[in-house]
């Protein structure tokens, strides 16, 4: 089978540390309970972190007001709010699918990767006309996305060149984006728990066919291309773009976050959500799921492995990219980091899809 090639392939590789060859046992699987899955997944992983999002830029909102009550933002006073929220963020950032779909959510919330600069270009623009009218929160939710979310407060906040906006206008438009952020996230929460989506509902009646899933094993999938999403965001986005193909091509202004000296901290914090993501829910987690299969357990084995050792290598780099590539052998670690995170993928995209028969080969940020 292609699944025991794979996975005796990938057990030899030094990411999974294995030690042998996995035995391949002909017996039969037992069916994977999505439903119980997917309602173990919102209720104690979904909703949590929507909420913990909406709570978040609630505060930064409050934040960006106080530190602008001179007309003249105080980045520092904020700068908290601002790492918090940021981390409430990440921790949701992978699950593109429902009520994260409508309005441009995603985008609004963070337009990245910026690959022609259109973050600096519009911001600076907004800036340069100073309308007033621009900031209602209505104009302002339904205008440019670049300059709605954590790019451009970011610069405001944390560019170099902050200081040749620091009038009342930017300090208004801070205030803007931390308003908007805030109702986007209660946006976000409000659909997944109630009112005339209440996505949590749609999940959990997924078992019996509605008008997005044909049942629980398509609802499962979404979830399951989230998990993979949150590394290959870390692989491809996070770490091969700010690194390129040898230490001569990095750009470390091409990171995510670059600015507010945070990139890894990013990485970590998406790392721990797929860890999170994998085990939650206990018996009826995605890892209880594959264990079932009978090459399971040690598939399951070197799953949790693998992102223990990430997650580790992680944390033993400074919270920013640009620290790290500074260090004699920085840009080597980091592309050892992003190297068993392709691995991980290779075995999310592989074995792991087939003993949950979930095809997650493809997300919504494959190609972008």
């Amino acid at each position: 089978m292609i699944f025991e090639r794979q996975l005796k392939t990938a057990a030899a590789v030094a990411l999974l540390a294995c030690g042998g060859a996995v035995a391949v046992q002909p017996a039969p699987a037992a069916a994977a309970d999505y439903a119980a899955l997917n309602a173990a997944i919102v209720d104690d992983y979904v909703l949590p972190r929507y909420a913990a999002f909406a709570e978040t830029t609630a505060v930064l909102e409050s934040e960006l007001r106080r530190a602008c009550s001179d007309d003249v933002l105080q980045a520092e006073e904020a700068a908290a709010a601002y790492n918090d929220a940021m981390d409430a963020w990440m921790a949701v950032q992978h699950l593109r699918f429902g009520p994260a779909e409508l309005f441009l959510r995603n985008e609004r919330i963070e337009f990245w990767p910026d690959k022609r600069g259109v973050v600096g270009r519009h911001l600076a623009q907004m800036l340069a006309e100073q309308n007033p009218k621009a900031l209602e929160p209505q104009t302002f939710a339904s205008g440019s996305v670049a300059v709605q979310g954590f790019p451009a407060l970011e610069r405001l906040m944390f560019d170099s060149e902050a200081s040749t906006w620091e009038t009342p206008f930017g300090c208004a438009v801070s205030v803007a984006i931390g308003r908007n952020l805030k109702d986007i996230a209660a946006g976000l929460l409000a659909d997944w728990q109630g009112g005339e989506i209440h996505y949590a509902q749609v999940v959990r009646s997924a078992t019996e066919g509605n008008e997005r899933y044909f049942d629980a094993k398509e609802a499962s999938l979404d979830f399951a291309k989230s998990l993979r999403g949150a590394i290959l965001l870390v692989q491809d986005y996070k770490l091969g773009r700010p690194l390129g193909e040898q230490p001569e091509s990095a750009r470390d202004t091409r990171a995510e976050s670059w600015r507010s000296a945070r990139s890894l901290r990013n990485v970590l914090v998406n790392l721990k959500a797929a860890q999170a993501l994998y085990e939650v829910g206990g018996d009826d987690s995605f890892s209880a799921q594959v264990r079932q299969h009978p090459q399971g357990a040690e598939l399951d084995r070197v799953i949790r492995a693998a992102l223990e050792r990430l997650i580790a290598a992680v944390e033993a780099e400074p919270a920013s990219l640009v620290a790290a590539l500074k260090a004699p052998d920085g840009w080597d670690r980091l592309d050892a980091i992003r190297t068993e995170a392709r691995q991980l993928l290779e075995l999310m995209g592989g074995p792991l899809s087939e003993v949950l028969e979930l095809p997650m080969g493809f997300n919504s940020y494959d190609g972008d």
